[in-house]
């Protein structure tokens, strides 16, 4: 049975306010501020577009305040002036003249003294004080929740941290830029890429053709790599964080839900070493191999940082990288991979939960400022037509909304994959060690294709550079990915 509201005359004439604030006889507000506000609107109407962008009569403390603001709004829709008359008018049409007071409180508003200059100043100050009702709200809420014994511990986790965000979204929504005053800022930088011309913009890569059709990974972009299952698709990603880390100082962001942390490391190793990974690992490495490992493990103490949550929601996603954000600055965050991050609870069918997944990547790149790549899985379509079929976008599995939401669409190609060395022809063997990586869709940017060189047995893709080709022994072409 729901509380009774307490019988206190600080709950008078509140509005939105159906809930017990317990012990604390005054919730957040700044009633005197509101007024301020109805008043400046009141002597300039212009101003109301500008308190419109931050405020909305539900977040007045006071009713009355309330009311009045939506009368206000409903004037300015029908291009009516909004003076004492109108206001008077438009609350008797709407039956809410007698409760908020009657004429004598709009009259009382006219004669509060204040200035339309400082309007969105006092704007922000009464949102803030709605969102800490709120939030006071949604821990009285939690709390007793917490408190049922039937309560399911993870669904109220995942349920708090739903909350929090959203009350946390409405202090970063961005307000309407008008061109003219951001367009010097914008020409200024173009002069200063022409005198340095670096053709990198964005978080850099590592490989120069992608780097060159990219202009490296932008912010705000969700960057999908993808690719049928052991076809490169996590080596790709970590060979990208560690590029982005050890050579160009970048603060990486990697969340694993397929690989452990210790699994990625010895690929880290491997790879930096350029030592075989599965001789390292079950320890039967040369005392060459060791010396080159003890020779460059500590280039990669830079800034990386793994979570290998093996089962992990959108919104404690979300909840993880914010606060890895905060914490340690990110430059580009990676996901491994798009289609274990779980969506909404108990989905109607399989390709909404992963559109929901999609669109909230893509949210919170934007939201972070920052590149988020997500690792994607190919269906099997994708192998219809032969080895020699590219994958393309239609062949993004469990849904569409993948396609709709990413920025850039990479695939890798490896169309002699798992083939043992001995079944390939002359011409099969030279590109055996290739792998073919197509951007598939490019929001900002061209189309195309390159190639990299695959070190497999160190999980490595390295740069393709014109001179002799790379000579892959039989044994290693026949041994499992690694």
């Amino acid at each position: 049975m729901p509380k009774q509201k307490k019988d206190s005359k600080y709950f008078d004439n509140v509005l939105n306010e159906d809930f017990d604030f317990g012990d604390i006889k005054m919730p957040p507000n700044a009633v005197d501020i509101e007024e301020k506000i109805l008043c400046a609107i009141l002597l300039d109407n212009q101003i109301y577009y500008e308190i419109a962008q931050v405020l909305d009569d539900k977040h007045f403390y006071k009713a009355a305040n309330g009311e009045v603001f939506k009368a206000m709004k409903n004037l300015i829709i029908k291009n009516e002036p909004v003076d004492a008359a109108s206001l008077k008018q438009e609350l008797t049409r709407m039956g809410k003249l007698t409760q908020i007071g009657g004429v004598e409180y709009i009259i009382d508003l006219t004669d509060k003294t204040t200035t339309s200059a400082n309007a969105a100043y006092y704007a922000r100050i009464v949102f803030e004080k709605y969102v800490l009702r709120d939030l006071i709200r949604i821990s009285s809420n939690l709390v007793e929740k917490c408190l049922d014994k039937t309560a399911n511990t993870y669904s109220l986790l995942e349920e708090s941290q739903k909350m929090i965000l959203n009350a946390s979204e409405f202090l970063s929504k961005k307000k309407v830029i008008a061109v003219k005053d951001d367009l010097d800022n914008l020409i200024s930088e173009l002069v200063d890429r022409r005198k340095d011309r670096n053709p990198v913009v964005g978080i850099p890569t590592g490989f120069d053709k992608l780097d060159e059709l990219t202009t490296g990974f932008q912010k705000s972009e969700l960057i999908i790599i993808a690719a049928r299952p052991s076809q490169g698709k996590t080596a790709l990603a970590l060979n990208i964080a560690r590029n982005a880390a050890v050579d160009y100082d970048k603060t990486v962001g990697f969340f694993s839900l397929e690989m452990s942390f210790r699994e990625l490391l010895f690929r880290l190793i491997a790879a930096e070493a350029q030592v075989d990974g599965h001789r390292l690992k079950t320890g039967r490495s040369s005392h060459k191999d060791w010396e080159e490992v003890l020779r460059t493990y500590p280039r990669l103490k830079k800034k990386i940082y793994i979570d290998d949550s093996s089962s992990l929601s959108i919104l404690e996603l979300r909840a993880k990288a914010t606060r890895m954000k905060n914490e340690y600055g990110l430059d580009i965050l990676i996901v491994d991979y798009l289609q274990l991050v779980k969506g909404m609870e108990n989905p109607e069918r399989r390709d909404l939960e992963v559109a929901y997944v999609s669109r909230g990547l893509k949210a919170l790149a934007k939201e972070l400022d920052i590149p988020v790549v997500a690792c994607a899985q190919v269906g099997r379509s994708a192998e219809k037509g032969g080895r020699d079929k590219r994958p393309q976008l239609s062949d993004l599995r469990e849904s569409g909304a993948i396609e709709q939401d990413a920025d850039v669409v990479i695939f890798i190609h490896r169309p002699y994959f798992g083939i043992k060395y001995e079944q390939l022809s002359p011409e099969e063997k030279e590109k055996a060690q290739n792998a073919e990586i197509i951007i598939g869709k490019q929001r900002n940017g061209p189309v195309g294709e390159f190639e990299l060189v695959f070190k497999r047995e160190y999980a490595r893709f390295v740069n393709k550079y014109e001179g002799p080709e790379i000579e892959i022994p039989p044994e290693e072409i026949e041994k499992p990915p690694f």
